[in-house]
């Protein structure tokens, strides 16, 4: 156990979502983990969801203890009657008896776990259901109860704010960088190869993976010679690997599906290009960053938290409406009604920055070969002291103690 163990060890409970096994879940487990080395937290975990993935059913036996939401003696307990439901979620908070519910996911689902445990055992930790709701009275009545939440960026925060009219107490704490080594040095432009972009995350329309191949497209007219490799999978697949070859650039975009050493992933590559519309879950730029790969990416949601733009790469503001996203081959569906702009502090429309101008940003740098390690350094050094995992899993659990001792979080000064 690590020095900064707490005299008494919290008794935490994670509510979570443990289908998949994607950015959010891979930090409950990270977190999970760490918080038990390093504080000696009692955790237990209710899965809430019917099936539990591969990579999640190997790690579940180290809790204290698991639960589905949802069954009884191996039956599953549906909706109705609500009588029933209910007993079992207050069953739930009295056998795993919490100091705090950490609870995970989707705010809309959360009614019943703060009905059996009051809100004052319950600290949702938002990492993007801010922007999406599929019941947004059952989200209301839920935000109406908590008196305090943590927020993974300062942009989850202001949406809580802006579109929900959120005005209990909120403490934000950005997700750490986890990676199982990180270069002693920066990195230095490429002359006897291509440039080589990364594009990382779920090949979906909030990614905008469609903008990434026109950019390449463009670098090419300009006689870049460059290649990006794509770390990630999704239904948008098949459509990009023939929008590809219908650019021209079949050769030079590799799909590598899910990548499992992301470490050797970011030490090949040279810049991180991040187009995406919506980003609640930045880390893979603060991953990017700590192995000194500048970061090029859309100036929306919390990615300027962690981009510095001019300094560890550059944020460029989406101008582009989704009808142009269509034209360059793009669909609109699962995006959120609205954003958050950092730069203006208030909530936009979904937009897209057009190719030609992440072709610009990623020209200005490669450039220039001292500013290129400059945002290399720079990236490593940031990501060491503000993104560090342990560092930030040592003030969640900070904020968790506080939460515990008060019900609620102090006001910020």
């Amino acid at each position: 156990m690590d020095s900064s163990s707490a005299a008494t060890p919290l008794r935490l409970t994670h509510y979570v979502s443990l289908e998949e096994w994607g950015g959010l879940e891979r930090q409950f487990a990270a977190f999970a983990e760490r918080a038990a080395r390093r504080h000696g937290a009692r955790q237990s975990v209710v899965v809430c969801g019917g099936r539990v993935h591969r990579r999640h059913r190997r790690l579940l036996p180290n809790f204290d203890d698991w639960r589905y939401e949802d069954r009884l003696l191996g039956l599953r307990i549906g909706n109705q009657p609500a009588p029933v439901r209910r007993a079992r979620y207050r069953w739930l908070g009295r056998h795993m008896t919490p100091d705090v519910a950490l609870l995970w996911h989707g705010l809309e689902s959360q009614a019943r776990v703060v009905d059996a445990l009051g809100p004052r055992r319950c600290l949702h930790w938002e990492h993007g259901s801010a922007w999406h709701s599929s019941n947004e009275h059952a989200t209301r009545a839920v935000l109406e109860h908590l008196p305090a939440v943590l927020c993974n960026t300062h942009a989850a925060k202001r949406m809580l704010e802006l579109k929900w009219g959120y005005e209990g107490r909120v403490r934000v704490c950005h997700d750490g960088v986890r990676v199982s080594h990180q270069p002693r040095d920066f990195k230095y432009l490429p002359h006897d190869r291509p440039l080589h972009i990364g594009l990382v995350g779920a090949l979906i329309p909030a990614r905008a993976p469609s903008v990434a191949l026109h950019t390449l497209a463009a670098l090419k007219a300009r006689h870049i010679d460059a290649t990006l490799s794509i770390a990630g999978d999704g239904p948008l697949k098949p459509a990009l690997e023939e929008q590809a070859r219908a650019l021209g650039i079949e050769s030079a975009v590799h799909f590598l599906g899910t990548v499992e050493d992301m470490a050797l992933f970011y030490s090949d590559i040279d810049i991180l290009l991040n187009p995406s519309i919506h980003e609640p879950l930045p880390v893979t730029a603060a991953q990017a960053g700590s192995f000194g790969c500048p970061v090029v990416c859309t100036a929306v949601d919390g990615l300027p938290e962690v981009v510095a733009d001019g300094h560890t790469g550059l944020c460029v503001a989406p101008q582009e409406d989704l009808a142009r996203y269509q034209e360059l081959g793009g669909v609109s569906e699962g995006l959120p009604s609205a954003v958050y702009g950092p730069q203006a502090d208030c909530l936009q429309t979904p937009a897209i920055c057009e190719p030609e101008a992440f072709a610009d940003a990623i020209e200005s740098i490669v450039q220039d070969a001292e500013r290129y390690a400059r945002m290399s350094h720079a990236g490593i050094e940031r990501a060491g002291s503000q993104f560090e995992f342990n560092r930030q899993v040592d003030r969640a659990m900070q904020f968790l103690g506080e939460y515990h001792e008060r019900g609620t979080f102090e006001r910020a000064a």
